[in-house]
């Protein structure tokens, strides 16, 4: 390796090149950046982490090998309730694109469908009525109100 340079030196748009390749799901360059210690909470310009991008692009796959990179309980947590400078969590990303998979594994791993984003949207508020992903963040809102 002749190269000079960060893994994590933002290239496009302030985003890292892990946050490329989980924008456009590529998972194989996810699995090669991380194993080459990629940040995991490297923020690019609006405050979003590569998990952010992995959930509005509904990539199942990737999602899950951000959480099992995160270490420890207290990582994940973190991770989960990161915000961009909208003040949205993964969880909203991945509810903004209706992707009911992602959404599931967030929640499973602790993910708030309760937190608030900036203009006061939780998760829930986001997919299209009818559709499983309302359903199933609506059925995480109600029960954590129980």
């Amino acid at each position: 390796d002749n190269l000079s340079g960060s893994i994590d030196e933002p290239l496009e748009d302030g985003d890292s090149a892990l946050h490329l390749t989980c924008l456009y799901g590529h998972f194989g360059c996810a699995q090669l950046l991380l194993e080459r210690g990629a940040d995991l909470e490297a923020k690019d310009e609006d405050g979003a982490i590569p998990l952010h991008d992995a959930c509005a692009g509904g990539f199942l796959e990737i999602v899950q090998l951000l959480l099992n990179r995160a270490n420890d309980a207290e990582h994940i947590k973190r991770m989960l309730e990161s915000v961009d400078s909208e003040g949205d969590t993964p969880l909203h990303h991945a509810a903004r694109g209706e992707h009911a998979d992602v959404i599931r594994l967030l929640l499973s791993n602790g993910a708030s469908a309760t937190k608030e984003n900036l203009y006061g949207k939780t998760p829930a508020e986001l997919p299209e009525h009818g559709t499983d992903a309302r359903r199933l963040l609506e059925a995480a809102t109600t029960a954590m109100a129980t």
